[in-house]
């Protein structure tokens, strides 16, 4: 199995997401939650998940519920 480095200098928190969208940290967390399960079909490495997750919401907040339509 290749190993998988992943950097986490820029890497957002829920709390800067929560400020950036003007909600609080416990819908991003939900967000969060339910991206990291989406993330999990690509790879089994909770880090990377969340990580790729936590890149989406900072992009859009309701990306992974645009991928349920």
């Amino acid at each position: 199995m290749r190993k998988v480095t992943v950097t986490l200098t820029m890497i957002t928190t829920p709390l800067k997401l929560s400020k950036k969208y003007g909600v609080t940290v416990a819908e991003v967390k939900k967000e969060l939650a339910r991206g990291i399960k989406v993330e999990h079909e690509h790879t089994k490495n909770k880090l990377v998940a969340e990580k790729i997750a936590l890149d989406h919401l900072n992009e859009d907040l309701k990306y992974y519920h645009k991928l349920k339509l």
